[in-house]
C-alpha cells in the first residue's frame, strides 16, 4: 500500500516532465498521408501549432508527408527523440515501445485504444506489459486511449486534434481522463479566447495518473489554476495527499463523473477506472481543498476568475447595473448562492445621493440607467469600492448605442489600480461587437461574463477559494514540499 514516503519519492523526478512538455524533438510513429487516419491528424496538429523543433514521421510505407522526410523505423532517426506519439494498431504498440526505450525517448503519447478500457483479459494484459516495459525503460506514457496532450506555451500540439492549435496561451491547465470533456473545455476556451496552457488526456493511465503530474503542475510557472476531470482513480489515498499539498499552493477545480449508478458504470468502461461512490470522492476532494464543479461550462468560468482575480475577503456584494431588470436578476442570484448584498455605510449612501440623478436607485443594487457619463460612473465606482462594508463589485451592462462598453473601460481600469477588491463585469452583447474590449479588460485582470447567474457562480468560487486559503493558513503563501530542484 502506498505510504507518505512513496508519495515523496514520486515528487523527486520533475525534470523528465520538462523534457516531455518541452521536448527538443517529436517522432510520430504511425504517421500517415491519409487524412482519415490519426497519424495524419497528429502531424497536422504539430504543423498547425508551429512546433519549432524537429519532427520525425515514422512509417515504413511512406517517403514524405506534409513536406517532412519519413523514416521507416525510429532507430533510423539520426538525432535524439524526447517525445513519441504512437498511432498504430494495439498489437504493434509493444514493439514500438521497445524501440522508444532503445532510442532513449522520455515520453510516449499513445493514441491507440484497445487496452484496459475494453474490459477484456487480453487488453488488460497488454496494458500491464506496456507499463512494465515503459517503467523499465524510464518512459512516461500519456494514455493509451487518449487524444494526446497540448502545451501551448511550447507551441506543442501532440494530439489528434489540429483545432487545439488555435488555443490562446494562458494560466489554466487541464488534466482529464475523458478526451471528450477535455475537448468541451478547450473548444469553449477557443470560442471565448480564454487562455489555456496545458491540456492532457490521461486516458487509461498506464503509468501516469493524476498524482504523478501534480508535482509538475504545482511548480509549473505557467499554471496558476488546474482543472481536473475525474472518472475514477486507482490510488485514492495517494491522490488525496497530492491534492492536499497542491491546494496549499494553487487552486484546483474538479469535476467528478459518475454521480449515479448508470454514469458510474459508464465511467468504469470508458477508461478502465475504479469509479467508486460519488459521495466518498466528494467528501475527500472537499477535505483536500478542491473546488467541486458539476458543469463543464462552470469549470472554465471559475478557472478564469481564479486566474485573474485577487482573493475575495468576504461575501458582501455590491451591484451596479445600467439596466434595472438585470440588476434585480443579479441580486436574486447573489442571495440564491449564499452570498450577501452589501449594506452601504451612511457615508457612502450620502455620497451616492449627492452624485446620482434624482430618478436613479441609490441603494444596492444601484441603477445607473440615468447615469451614463464617464465622470459620474467613476465617482460611483470610487464611492462603492471605498466602502468598508463592500467586499466585491459586480457591474452589469447591456450593449446599446448610448452605453458602449468602451465608455466604462477606462474608469474601470483606472479605479482597479487603487483597490484589491474583486470587480466582475457582466456584459451582454450580440457577437462581433465587444470581443476586443473584453480581451482588453481580461488582460488587465477584470473577468467578463455574459449572464448574471454565470457571474455570481464565478464570484462564489472566488469566495470559496478564499475560505480554503484561510483554512490552510500561511503555508499557502510560501508553498512547501515540491520544488524543481528536489
Amino acid at each position: 500500500m502506498p505510504n507518505h514516503f512513496t508519495f515523496i519519492a514520486m515528487t523527486n523526478n520533475l525534470e523528465i516532465w520538462q523534457d516531455i512538455f518541452y521536448p527538443r524533438s517529436v517522432a510520430v510513429i504511425g504517421a500517415s498521408s491519409n487524412p482519415f487516419k490519426m497519424g495524419h491528424q497528429c502531424l497536422l496538429s504539430l504543423r498547425d501549432s508551429k512546433f519549432p523543433k524537429p519532427i520525425y514521421p515514422i512509417n515504413p510505407q511512406e517517403k514524405e508527408i506534409l513536406g517532412w522526410k519519413v523514416y521507416a523505423h525510429l532507430e533510423q532517426v539520426p538525432e535524439k527523440v524526447d517525445l513519441a506519439i504512437l498511432s498504430i494498431p494495439a498489437g504493434e504498440v509493444l514493439g514500438a515501445l521497445k524501440a522508444c526505450c532503445q532510442k532513449g525517448v522520455k515520453g510516449a503519447v499513445i493514441i491507440t485504444a484497445g487496452f484496459k478500457e475494453i474490459e477484456d483479459e487480453t487488453g488488460n494484459k497488454l496494458q500491464q506489459e506496456m507499463a512494465a516495459l515503459a517503467n523499465q525503460g524510464g518512459i512516461k506514457i500519456i494514455g493509451p486511449n487518449t487524444f494526446g496532450m497540448v502545451n501551448i506555451h511550447a507551441q506543442l500540439n501532440a494530439s489528434f486534434t489540429p483545432l487545439f492549435s488555435r488555443l490562446k496561451p494562458g494560466p489554466i491547465s487541464v488534466l482529464s481522463q475523458s478526451g471528450g470533456v477535455a475537448h468541451l473545455i478547450a473548444y469553449q476556451a477557443i470560442d471565448e479566447q480564454v487562455g489555456l496552457g496545458k491540456v492532457v488526456g490521461l486516458g487509461n493511465r498506464c503509468n501516469v495518473d493524476f498524482v504523478d503530474l501534480l508535482p509538475f503542475f504545482a511548480t509549473d510557472e505557467f499554471t496558476k489554476v488546474l482543472i481536473l476531470f475525474i472518472e475514477g482513480v486507482d490510488r485514492p489515498r495517494l491522490l488525496w495527499e497530492g491534492l492536499n499539498k497542491f491546494t496549499r499552493q494553487k487552486p484546483i477545480l474538479a469535476m467528478k463523473a459518475g454521480r449515479n449508478e448508470f454514469s458510474w458504470k459508464a465511467a468504469r468502461s470508458h477508461t478502465g477506472s475504479i469509479a467508486g461512490k460519488y459521495e466518498l470522492y466528494e467528501a475527500a476532494l472537499k477535505q483536500a481543498g478542491v473546488l467541486l464543479v458539476n458543469d463543464p461550462r462552470e469549470l472554465l468560468d471559475l478557472a478564469k476568475v481564479l486566474a485573474l482575480m485577487p482573493s475575495c475577503s468576504g461575501k458582501r456584494v455590491a451591484v451596479m447595473s445600467f439596466q434595472a431588470g438585470p440588476g434585480i436578476l443579479i441580486t436574486d442570484a447573489v442571495i440564491a448562492h449564499g452570498l450577501e448584498m452589501a449594506s452601504f455605510t451612511e457615508q457612502t449612501q450620502k455620497k451616492l445621493t449627492t452624485i446620482l440623478p434624482p430618478l436613479t436607485i441609490r441603494t444596492n443594487p444601484i441603477d445607473l440607467a440615468f447615469a451614463r457619463s464617464e465622470e459620474l460612473f467613476t465617482e460611483v465606482l470610487k464611492a462603492v469600492l471605498e466602502d468598508q462594508q463592500v467586499d466585491a463589485l459586480i457591474i452589469f451592462l447591456l450593449h446599446h448605442p448610448f452605453m458602449d462598453p468602451r465608455r466604462i473601460s477606462h474608469p474601470l481600469l483606472l479605479t482597479k489600480k487603487y483597490t484589491s477588491k474583486p470587480i466582475l463585469l457582466c456584459l451582454n452583447s450580440p457577437r462581433g461587437l465587444v470581443e476586443e474590449e473584453v480581451r482588453h479588460l481580461e488582460a488587465e485582470g477584470i473577468p467578463v461574463f455574459a449572464f448574471p447567474e454565470q457571474t455570481i457562480k464565478a464570484l462564489k468560487g472566488l469566495f470559496q477559494f478564499a475560505k480554503i486559503k484561510k483554512e490552510k493558513g500561511t503555508v499557502f503563501a510560501t508553498g512547501f514540499g515540491w520544488s524543481k530542484s528536489s
